[in-house]
């Protein structure tokens, strides 16, 4: 039998699972040896799946970071610094003979100055917010995989992913030479799989997959997501001929899966 990637990439999965025949084994470490490319894919894949949450957040430029690093100190000052309530509520209890009119004015006063605090801090936030988006542009750009897969994993900090923010992490799962950042982008895509046109997104990226572990993992995401009008995608990916014959009954058990919701 002449070994393909395709192959190859299963009996790596099954070779997780447990271990392969001597015979196998060695096929797959000899395959594997004379194709670092898919070598590198496959080890960066198991990294990957064992520490994703481990994953440093990219280094910006020097400039971005000094003002980075300083936002974020402000940010974690101001939110450390009592509040104009705590100030006064300690007053109070060291001069408890206060009069009720004065607690009334300094409750007044109180009115006016939290909400400008607050508003301080979150202005802060969004300007962080801001920043950490546009370092995720910029680093899904980079040629290198292990800097956009840092980028999608950006992702995650962000309070809130605007249409720029999922329509790169779309394009990254549609287009990304790189299986496992392609993986990572699909794993960012999740959190807003309620969003309808993420959700057709997902629905027509599947029939633009042609690796196995790939498809395998939208599988897993339209169950989880219960996103049961994929079920025809599914189904012409089943029946094509191009489709790895390793995961037919994953798709199948996948299809029927879906029917049930």
């Amino acid at each position: 039998m002449k070994l393909t990637d395709d192959i190859v990439t299963q009996w790596w999965l099954e070779s997780l699972e447990g271990p392969l025949a001597e015979a196998q084994q060695q096929q797959l470490e000899e395959y594997l040896k004379a194709n670092p490319v898919l070598a590198e894919e496959l080890e960066q894949q198991s990294a990957l799946w064992n520490s994703m949450g481990d994953i440093k957040s990219p280094e910006p430029s020097s400039e971005m970071d000094l003002r980075f690093e300083a936002m974020l100190g402000q940010a974690v000052a101001a939110s450390r610094k009592p509040t104009f309530m705590d100030q006064l509520k300690t007053w109070f209890s060291a001069n408890w003979q206060v009069s009720i009119g004065s607690l009334a004015m300094g409750l007044v006063i109180g009115i006016f100055f939290i909400p400008k605090q607050q508003n301080d801090v979150a202005d802060l936030t969004a300007e962080v917010q801001d920043m950490k988006q546009l370092l995720m542009l910029t680093m899904i750009e980079k040629p290198q995989a292990h800097d956009r897969i840092k980028a999608v994993n950006l992702t995650k900090e962000l309070l809130k992913a605007d249409s720029k923010v999922t329509d790169a992490l779309i394009s990254t799962l549609n287009q990304d030479e790189s299986i496992n950042v392609r993986l990572a982008a699909l794993e960012a895509l999740i959190p807003y799989g309620k969003q309808s046109e993420v959700r057709q997104a997902l629905i027509q990226s599947i029939k633009l997959q042609d690796s196995p572990l790939v498809q395998v993992a939208l599988a897993d995401a339209m169950i989880m997501l219960q996103v049961k009008s994929s079920v025809e995608s599914f189904k012409d990916m089943l029946q094509s001929e191009d489709v790895d014959e390793s995961i037919k009954p994953k798709l199948q058990s996948t299809i029927e899966t879906l029917r049930s919701i």
